[in-house]
């Protein structure tokens, strides 16, 4: 091998996910698991059986489409419009994926090129880093903090230079509990527009909010196009094994200027 690293130079200093050191740590000493996102219970029993009926039915057994199962698709949009009125293709607008992690993945390795800059909400889900490094691209934190977490959104436009690529966002947000207002989105929709930027929205959370509201920012003017909009079936449902995740993504027909 030489003196060649084993692992892609990007990954450097990356380490183990912090996920698998807490389980294990947590195992070890049978301790409460607050290291990683999932619930005490499994979900509905209805939601359990109908993915029992499926499999004995002879349904999705086998390969699916790649892009998801149609009627899940549907399903998909049809949440989109029921919840947002944001109106999606389920053939040509959603994408299922093995989980929101895959669906960030997919994204940002898709749409950074090395040199671009991503400026994202610190803390953050750790897959976030490790995905931006392999895609060569850098990680601009724009950092909550205590007591409140709210961003510094005059903070978030000194952070826009012209080689920011992409925001992402992730609401509500892991781990701090953070719900964007109204307010901070629309601020950030316009930011994103004047410099035209792309967007992408981690919202796997988006059902699992208490004395507030979320609001995706796919819905405000000048975003549907630039947004890639990220969400799964294991937050919403309590079933986070199962890892079906879905991506929303931009028009395919946009295009950054610069």
């Amino acid at each position: 091998m030489g003196t060649r690293p084993l692992l892609n130079r990007r990954l450097a200093g990356m380490g183990t996910t912090i996920f698998a050191e807490m389980s294990a740590l947590a195992t070890a000493t049978g301790s409460i698991n607050l290291g990683q996102g999932f619930p005490d219970t499994d979900g509905p029993d209805e939601v359990r059986e109908a993915a029992v009926r499926a499999l004995r039915e002879g349904r999705g057994n086998q390969y699916p489409p790649g892009p998801g199962i149609p009627e899940l698709r549907q399903a998909v949009a049809e949440h989109q419009q029921r919840f947002y009125g944001l109106s999606y293709d389920p053939d040509t607008e959603v994408l299922v994926t093995a989980g929101a992690t895959e669906a960030i993945a997919a994204a940002l390795l898709a749409l950074l090129e090395p040199g671009d800059e991503v400026i994202a909400l610190e803390p953050f889900y750790d897959s976030y880093a490790a995905c931006i490094a392999m895609a060569g691209a850098t990680r601009v934190p724009l950092t909550l903090r205590a007591p409140d977490f709210r961003p510094d959104l005059d903070r978030l436009r000194s952070l826009i230079t012209p080689r920011t690529r992409l925001l992402l966002i992730n609401t509500p947000h892991n781990p701090t509990g953070l719900v964007l207002t109204a307010d901070e989105l629309a601020t950030i929709a316009a930011l994103a527009v004047e410099h035209d930027l792309l967007v992408i929205t981690d919202e796997v959370y988006e059902h699992l909010v208490f004395g507030a509201a979320h609001h995706p920012i796919a819905a405000l003017p000048g975003m549907r196009e630039r947004t890639v909009a990220i969400s799964s079936a294991g937050k919403t449902f309590s079933f986070t094994g199962w890892k079906v995740g879905w991506v929303k993504p931009c028009s395919p027909t946009y295009s950054l200027a610069r």
